[in-house]
C-alpha cells in the first residue's frame, strides 16, 4: 500500500505540475543596451565584440537593464548575422533566431522578423557632403537612416546611422524592438562610396543599441485546456480513492 501511495503521490504532482506550467508561463519584460562592432556589406550585416579576441558574432550588455535583464550588465550575448536573402529589408519575415543570453540560458532568446526601411529620402545621398544632409539609399532597400552632423574642421561632417529591428521572443509571449546607432568621423557621402562598386565592399564600425521587450497581451487559458487539467485531477482523485478502497 505504501508503494501505492508514492507512486499515485508522483502522478499527482507531475499531473499538477503540467497543468501549473501551462497555465502560468511567464512572459520577459524589461530594458537593455548592448555594444559592439558592426560590418555591413550590399546584402550583409555582420556582429562581433569589441574586446579581444574580438570573437564573431558577439556583443556586450551595457549598465542599466530592467526588468527580467536586472543582473545582466556586463554579461555577453551572441547575435546571429543577418542576410539580405533570409532577412530581407521592409517586409516581414518567418522569425529567426537573433539573440541569445549567455548568462541568463533560462531567458528565452530574441527572434528577429522584421528589419525596418529607412525612412529618408535619397535625394542627397549622391550630393556633395554638407551638414544638415540626410540619406537612406535606394535602391535595394536599406534599413540605414544616414544623417551628416555638426562638422569638425577640417574633415568635414561627421555622420550617423540608425536603424531599427523588431521581433518576438522565442517562446512567443514577448515582442522586442531594438534602436541601432553607429557614428562616424566621415560624412555617409564616404560609407556609399565604399559599398558602391569599385569601393571597399564594406564599411565597419562601432555601434551601440537599445532593446525594448514587452509582453504580449496574454489570453486566458482556452476552455479545452481548463477543462483537460480539471477532469485530468477529478479522474486521478477518483482512481486514487478506487485504490484505497480495495486496500
Amino acid at each position: 500500500m505504501r508503494g501505492i501511495r508514492i507512486k499515485s503521490l508522483l502522478t499527482g504532482t507531475m499531473l499538477a505540475g503540467l497543468c501549473s506550467a501551462t497555465l502560468s508561463a511567464a512572459p520577459i519584460f524589461g530594458t537593455f543596451n548592448i555594444a559592439g562592432t558592426i560590418t555591413a556589406t550590399g546584402n550583409t550585416i555582420t556582429w562581433r565584440l569589441n574586446d579581444p579576441p574580438f570573437p564573431a558574432d558577439q556583443a556586450r550588455i551595457g549598465p542599466g537593464s530592467t526588468g527580467s535583464f536586472t543582473g545582466l550588465d556586463g554579461t555577453l550575448i551572441t547575435i546571429a548575422d543577418l542576410n539580405r536573402v533570409t532577412e530581407p529589408v521592409g517586409a516581414p519575415f518567418p522569425a529567426q533566431p537573433f539573440i541569445s543570453f549567455l548568462s541568463g540560458p533560462t531567458l528565452p532568446g530574441l527572434q528577429i522578423n522584421n528589419i525596418f526601411n529607412g525612412i529618408y529620402p535619397n535625394t542627397q545621398c549622391t550630393a556633395a557632403p554638407a551638414v544638415g544632409q540626410v540619406c537612406t539609399p535606394t535602391p535595394p532597400n536599406s534599413p540605414f537612416n544616414f544623417v551628416n552632423n555638426q562638422p569638425a574642421p577640417p574633415t568635414g561632417p561627421f555622420a550617423t546611422a540608425t536603424f531599427v529591428f523588431s521581433g518576438v521572443t522565442s517562446d512567443g509571449l514577448s515582442s522586442w524592438q531594438g534602436n541601432f546607432t553607429s557614428q562616424f568621423t566621415v560624412p555617409y557621402q564616404t560609407l556609399l562610396a565604399a559599398l558602391a562598386p569599385g569601393g571597399a565592399g564594406f564599411v565597419t564600425n562601432t555601434f551601440s543599441a537599445t532593446f525594448l521587450v514587452t509582453p504580449n497581451a496574454v489570453p486566458e487559458p482556452s476552455p479545452a485546456i481548463l477543462a483537460a487539467c480539471g477532469l485530468g485531477l477529478v479522474l486521478f482523485s477518483a482512481g486514487l480513492r478506487k485504490k484505497f478502497n480495495r486496500c
